[in-house]
């Protein structure tokens, strides 16, 4: 079985999307200015899972209790990250609403100069967007960079098993079963 969603979610909620922080406007003066892409919003979703009996041998009594009842399955999840908004972590608009809310200023001139191409796994750990082009918002405003204009990193992971099963009896059997989860050890 396999699915793939492609989507994309917009909202005007606000910019602080948590459970139990009272989320609010990032502009209490317009509304607006918090419309775009959803803190939600995971835009490709890609589901694989497999199951496959190995086919029964006829030869051999014992060939055929070590080789037959063979079953492996494997589930594949892969997913874009979650968006994120650049925060300046001041209430530098002093409305005193929307603490922890006010976005930070850009610099650059456009949004794609902050995002970073393929690097080695360590470089993205220690810094995974070019934080220089964000600065503390101008006292007064709420921040000019864009709602949720950056990706975090996606998700992917791979379960496997491996499972055989022993007749006891007619009605009985007894099952050895291997599994392996994040196969690939791929950090996520």
């Amino acid at each position: 079985r396999a699915n793939y969603t492609f989507s994309k979610l917009t909202d005007d909620f606000g910019a602080n999307h948590c459970d139990g922080c009272g989320a609010s406007m990032t502009n209490p003066f317009d509304r607006s200015f918090d419309y775009g892409i959803s803190s939600t919003n995971v835009p490709n979703v890609f589901h694989l899972s497999a199951v496959w009996q190995m086919p029964r041998l006829t030869s051999g009594r014992l060939l055929g209790t070590l080789a037959n009842g063979w079953e492996l399955s494997g589930v594949t999840n892969w997913r874009n990250g979650f968006p994120f908004t650049v925060f300046s972590g001041v209430d530098n608009s002093f409305t005193g609403v929307n603490w922890g809310t006010t976005r930070a200023d850009f610099t650059g001139s456009k949004i794609s100069e902050a995002k970073y191409g393929d690097r080695a796994h360590g470089q993205m750990v220690q810094q995974y967007f070019n934080t220089s082009l964000f600065v503390v918002n101008a006292v007064g405003t709420f921040g000019n960079s864009p709602l949720n204009a950056l990706q975090s990193p996606g998700l992917f992971n791979t379960d496997f098993a491996a499972m055989k099963s022993f007749r006891i009896t007619e009605e009985a059997n007894v099952q050895f079963r291997a599994e392996f989860f994040n196969i690939f050890n791929n950090v996520n």
